[in-house]
């Protein structure tokens, strides 16, 4: 099992480091956007450099040419495109290519509503092991809200069930779900 920590951008850089020094010595893989993402993602090459511990980060990435640049500066150890924010399907393949090239770790962001997960799975499903920087044969991760939200469960037909730590990738028509059309008027009228 692999502990993962989210900072949630609550961090300035030297609590960033004083704290993921102490998740260095309890063996978590790694520390989830400990500083604020604006400007920029300031000062995550510099707290990447500082840590042991995988700093991931990016997920409000807009587009490849920011994931590049970020890429090219190292300022994450794992870079994380949300695919419902930087172009979809087709551009995180791309920014997950270019991490590749780089020797960095990627793993798509996910914390959305069904239509999100349902692409993110898509996503997992079609990136080889490689990308997410597993030579060792372990499977892909992903992020999966469990807090009450109904753009999750009741935005559905069929909800996700996880299954002994795996999902099935949905194979119908498009992305593969059936969106509950009356709970969406629903939430139209509030």
């Amino acid at each position: 099992m692999r502990l993962l920590a989210d900072g949630n951008g609550a961090f300035t850089l030297p609590q960033a480091v004083k704290f993921g020094k102490e998740l260095e010595k309890l063996d978590f893989y790694s520390f989830e956007e400990p500083l604020p993402q604006s400007p920029n993602y300031a000062g995550y090459d510099e707290l990447t450099r500082s840590l042991d511990i995988a700093v991931a980060g990016g997920e409000v990435l807009d587009s490849r040419a920011s994931a590049r640049d970020h890429i090219v500066k190292r300022s994450f150890d794992i870079i994380q495109p949300d695919c419902s924010l930087c172009g979809g399907i087709a551009e995180v393949l791309f920014i997950a290519e270019m991490a590749q090239q780089f020797r960095i770790q990627a793993l798509p962001h996910c914390w959305a509503g069904a239509i999100v997960i349902a692409a993110t799975l898509h996503l997992n499903s079609l990136l080889p092991p490689h990308f997410y920087g597993f030579a060792n044969g372990d499977e892909p991760m992903m992020e999966f809200d469990v807090y009450e939200n109904p753009f999750r469960d009741e935005i559905v037909t069929k909800k996700f069930e996880l299954d002994k730590g795996y999902f099935e990738v949905p194979t119908g028509a498009g992305l593969g779900i059936e969106i509950n059309e009356d709970v969406v008027r629903k939430y139209l009228k509030k």
